[in-house]
């Protein structure tokens, strides 16, 4: 979501210390990721809109020039990815509770500082976790501020819960879709503060960007990829209204088809599963590698100038 809703409050009251504890998980996988951006500089998967599902009436875009191949000038850096600084009222926080404060902190500037190593900005942007009152995560375009929601950490844990037996597994997973959420918002970020072109729904794009990002061959980043697509397959099977079809994100079951298709499109062989099991359709999966390519050639082009 681009900007809060009028329910939203980041940086109200102290949030709770379970839900400090579950959004460290992401943090800690959000910190060891980001060293890779951008995700999008590395050379394209030959598999990409080739092979056996591929669309062959459509040959796959190639990578697109590195910036000094098309004689770009790279923008100049006046900004820095920051922590946001809440004042949280924590009276009767236990001293476990605080040091979990304190690692949530440090796993904010770690992953601050890697974002500042992969890009230029025109400005500072803010990120961190908020108390919200309801499970949300936010670009504010005023305060230039991603906020991911305590809330929306706790929402995540809860609807995992019956899937795994430990809590250290539903941690794991919780962390991945958070991490994904997390990458989702910078996304937006990035578009605002860059001014960057969108054809399209904006919240698509920046979906992409967070597979594009993540989805970097390694088990770790392909596993994030994966958990927050099933985050958003289990959307309820509730009657929609008509804001649900107004909303400017995409339906959660056709964010989870999306997500999957370019994960495939990444590496059709390493991922055939998900086409063998039925999860994505062959219909569907035949366009996956063209689909792919052209995200990754938008990407590379519109971040190219801001890439460090």
């Amino acid at each position: 979501m681009r900007t809060p809703p009028p329910t939203a409050r980041p940086g109200a009251a102290g949030p709770r210390a379970s839900a400090y504890s579950r959004a460290l998980a992401g943090l800690v996988l959000l910190a060891a990721l980001t060293p890779a951006l951008p995700a999008c500089s590395h050379k394209a998967d030959p598999n990409a809109g080739a092979g056996p599902q591929a669309n062959s009436a459509t040959p796959a875009p190639t990578a697109a020039a590195g910036p000094a191949q098309q004689g770009q000038v790279k923008a100049a850096d006046r900004g820095d990815f920051k922590v946001a600084r809440r004042e949280p009222d924590d009276d009767g926080l236990s001293p476990e509770e605080r040091a979990e404060m304190a690692d949530e902190e440090k796993s904010l500037e770690e992953a601050a500082a890697e974002l500042n190593k992969a890009f230029s900005l025109p400005h500072d942007i803010f990120i961190g976790f908020g108390e919200c009152e309801e499970p949300n995560a936010f670009y504010d375009t005023e305060k230039k501020e991603v906020v991911v929601c305590y809330q929306l950490v706790e929402d995540l844990y809860e609807s995992f819960r019956g899937d795994y037996r430990s809590d250290e597994e539903i941690k794991e997973v919780v962390g991945n879709a958070t991490t994904f959420i997390f990458f989702h918002e910078v996304g937006h970020a990035l578009i605002d503060a860059y001014d960057l072109p969108v054809t399209g729904r904006e919240e698509d794009a920046v979906d992409q960007l967070s597979v594009l990002v993540l989805a970097d061959g390694s088990e770790e980043g392909d596993r994030t990829v994966l958990d927050a697509a099933r985050s958003f397959s289990r959307a309820t099977d509730a009657e929609l209204d008509e804001l649900a079809f107004a909303d400017e994100h995409s339906l959660d079951r056709q964010r989870f088809y999306n997500i999957i298709c370019l994960l495939y499109g990444q590496n059709q062989e390493k991922f055939a599963s998900l086409v063998n099991d039925g999860t994505l359709p062959e219909g569907r999966a035949e366009r996956c590698g063209d689909e792919y390519a052209r995200a990754r050639k938008a990407w590379d082009s519109l971040l190219a100038p801001y890439v460090k």
